[in-house]
């Protein structure tokens, strides 16, 4: 966020954490970009952010003007054990004050801190409206996906390396062929050849069909069969199989619930199915197959229905999850993510938090 106000619950314990609040334009990490030895990482990024979103997640009884904002829930020692303070809110954390993704800045200001961390880019999550004539006006989705290239563009001019790729909304349902087909089609139309968008490693737009796991084989291929010539197109798929391989480029699984100390075993699972991604041949234009491995810094859905909860433990979560899943190899980290709050999974500085977490994912990539 803009401004942090660090509470007295806040977990502080790096010496990168300002002690008081501070702008994005001050903010205590370096201005540096990842090393091309280590793996780039993309952070998701949802464009759902108005200020009618705060508040329907906060409920009618969270006091929204108040300065400073209140945090909304508790944890217990743990950092789990959420429970709200609230009735008919979901949330456990708040930004310095209620904003909106449509404030003027807002969207450029994110894009300057996430690259002065070191970061490679974000996986924006969008979906459009499902027509064929659909542009950058048809929904709130498309009107910021357009400010978030422009404000890439307007990065990149400064000589500041930060890119695009896409993370295609459409996990929380099983969406119609023709839909897909159609929203894709205007990537296409409108980004295929745009410079905000990552080329590095493919000419082709990359993008990542959240929830591929959801669709049958035969959807996959009536999807991709006709853009896979200009687009990258990841799946999203707990395991891979050789029946659905063909169909898609790579997998850039999102497991946003990877837990280090419950389940040591995830490290296994996860180096499994990295090779069973590599072991399953190229792909139509010769290239091989893409593996993006998670990183999480925790999560906390316990109070929007959710039962799991992955402690932050001071940084230390993040810092395992990059080490253990980066014994992979990946190609991308997938960085689970820029502002999913309501997951408990953001990694953009607000009120619990600080730049804890951001803080010690740019040591490790700079």
């Amino acid at each position: 966020m803009r401004l942090i106000a660090l509470g007295a619950s806040a977990i502080v314990g790096l010496s990168l954490i300002p002690a008081m609040a501070a702008p994005a334009a001050t903010a205590p990490v370096a201005t540096t970009t990842t090393t091309l030895t280590k793996p780039p990482v993309f952070a998701y990024y949802y464009l759902w952010w108005s200020a009618n979103h705060w508040k329907n997640k906060l409920g009618p009884n969270y006091p929204i003007t108040a300065s400073p904002l209140p945090l909304p829930a508790t944890l217990d020692s743990t950092g789990c054990g959420a429970r709200t303070r609230y009735v008919g809110n979901t949330l456990t954390d708040v930004p310095g004050k209620i904003y909106s993704q449509d404030d003027p800045g807002f969207i450029e200001a994110d894009v300057r801190q996430a690259a002065a961390a070191g970061l490679s880019g974000f996986a924006v999550n969008w979906i459009g409206n499902g027509a064929s004539t659909q542009s950058a006006t048809s929904n709130p989705y498309s009107a910021r996906l357009q400010v978030l290239v422009n404000a890439v563009r307007k990065v990149n001019a400064e000589g500041k390396p930060f890119k695009l790729w896409l993370s295609y909304k459409a996990s929380a349902q099983v969406l119609p062929a023709s839909r897909i087909s159609n929203d894709l089609a205007y990537i296409v139309r409108t980004y295929g050849a745009n410079s905000a968008f990552d080329r590095s490693r493919s000419a082709k737009l990359t993008v990542i069909w959240q929830g591929s796991r959801k669709y049958p084989a035969s959807t996959l291929s009536s999807v991709g069969g006709p853009l896979r010539s200009k687009l990258r197109i990841l799946g999203d798929e707990t395991t891979w199989s050789s029946s659905r391989a063909p169909y898609l480029d790579g997998n850039a699984y999102y497991w946003s619930s990877q837990n280090p100390y419950s389940n040591p075993q995830s490290f296994k699972q996860l180096a499994a199915l990295a090779g069973a991604v590599r072991a399953s041949g190229v792909n139509p234009d010769g290239t091989r197959k893409v593996w993006v491995a998670p990183i999480i810094p925790g999560y906390n859905k316990e109070l929007a229905g959710g039962s799991a909860c992955v402690p932050r433990r001071g940084g230390q979560t993040i810092r395992t999850l990059y080490n253990g899943n980066g014994a992979t190899n990946p190609d991308a980290f997938g960085l689970i993510s820029w502002n999913e709050i309501t997951e408990g999974s953001y990694i953009d500085p607000m009120t619990r938090y600080g730049y804890q977490d951001l803080n010690a994912l740019s040591s490790l990539i700079r």
